[in-house]
């Protein structure tokens, strides 16, 4: 078994890089899920969220830069990206109306579609803040944003095992259905005040 005990300290060398890599891993995607949180908070409160989103935007390069592709691809990091992406996609949403893609953000597609499903309801937040506002306009043009994303994501048919998208289809759905039902209430309300 010539060599044999050199392939062993080979593998346990590749081994403790990777668990390195996990470790440095986990560090930076609690900053990742952190940042995530405080800018859409920021969001939702009008704060300014610039350097939280400059800061989110590094701790995920960062993340993204972990070298062992079997800690880049594992839930660990795939649960921040889709944090992640939650943040990008709403902000960018309500800023511009505009939906950058996986690749614009430099995430998988897995983490994106999971992500904005998770806008769907951040979305319907702002909504409701614009009804107690008595925004009616307002929330119409968030309605048709979460319409218009809710339509694509139904339309989605993925295993479990690629990403888990149905569960999030089954939330996304009832999301809309109390969203509609708040819509047309505050329309009939509406009405009746004209």
């Amino acid at each position: 078994m010539d060599g044999f005990s050199d392939e062993v300290r080979s593998a346990a060398d590749e081994l403790g890089r990777i668990e390195a890599d996990r470790d440095l891993a986990l560090a930076r995607s609690r900053k990742v899920i952190r940042l995530s949180k405080r800018v859409i908070h920021g969001i939702h409160t009008g704060s300014a969220v610039e350097d939280d989103v400059a800061g989110l935007e590094a701790a995920m390069a960062e993340l993204m830069s972990v070298e062992a592709p079997e800690v880049r691809g594992s839930s660990l990091v795939q649960d921040a990206a889709m944090e992640y992406a939650e943040a990008m996609l709403l902000l960018s949403l309500v800023t511009s109306g505009r939906v950058p893609s996986h690749s614009d953000l430099g995430i998988s597609a897995a983490a994106w579609v999971l992500g904005l499903a998770d806008c769907v309801g951040e979305l319907r937040r702002i909504l409701t803040r614009d009804l107690m506002d008595g925004n009616v306009g307002s929330a119409r043009t968030t309605l048709e944003m979460m319409e218009g994303i809710s339509g694509e994501l139904m339309l989605l048919d993925v295993p479990d095992a690629v990403a888990p998208v149905r569960r999030k289809q089954d939330i996304v759905r009832g999301i809309m259905d109390r969203t509609r039902s708040d819509m047309t209430i505050a329309s009939m309300m509406s009405l009746k005040t004209d």
